[in-house]
């Protein structure tokens, strides 16, 4: 390691354990959706109901006119969890310069609220660290919870992200 990369690394200042709290948040993130958007992603993960393209076909079913489908909310209102990082003066880990490391994903838990999202509507999401723990083996896991709204203040969607934050000490991840 140079000088200089050596300066940088101590530097930066990394997210760890030990500064984390409960409630950390970043700024609300807000989307528009589009009939566009909404069709783009049904057609990405290979859903061709036609109550995501077509209006009639919606309406039939019940709705309105076309929605977007439930598991669009990870487009719409993502996790952040590296923004939430990063407001408060950090970077993520996966963000490092100097030994950079994942915090893969473990899980989710979705509630859906009832409300159909569909074109037209902008969603406004906040992403918040809401749980950590240890489990007795030594492993950390951080748990975000991501509530987005519509424009007209209805709750569309409220999720649980799980990660590993890291594995205890000599623990590796499984191999593929």
């Amino acid at each position: 390691m140079t000088q200089a990369s050596a300066h940088e690394a101590a530097e930066e200042k990394v997210y760890n354990w030990e500064v984390m709290q409960i409630g950390h948040t970043c700024p609300p993130m807000t989307f528009a959706i589009t009939r566009e958007n909404i069709a783009n992603y049904a057609r990405s993960v290979q859903n061709n109901n036609p109550i995501y393209f077509d209006d009639a076909a919606a309406r039939a079913a019940g709705f309105p006119g076309i929605i977007a489908p439930p598991t669009m909310c990870y487009v719409f209102a993502p996790m952040r969890r590296a923004e939430v990082m990063n407001y408060h003066g950090y970077v993520s880990p996966e963000q490092a310069q100097h030994n950079p490391r994942s915090t893969p994903f473990a899980g989710t838990e979705v509630v859906y609220q009832g409300v159909p999202v569909r074109p037209g509507d902008t969603i406004t999401s906040t992403s918040t660290l809401d749980n950590r723990w240890e489990t007795r083996t030594g492993n950390r896991f951080l748990s975000f919870r991501v509530v987005a709204h519509n424009q007209r203040g209805e709750k569309v969607v409220e999720y649980l992200y799980n990660i590993i934050w890291e594995y205890a000490r000599g623990q590796k991840s499984r191999s593929a």
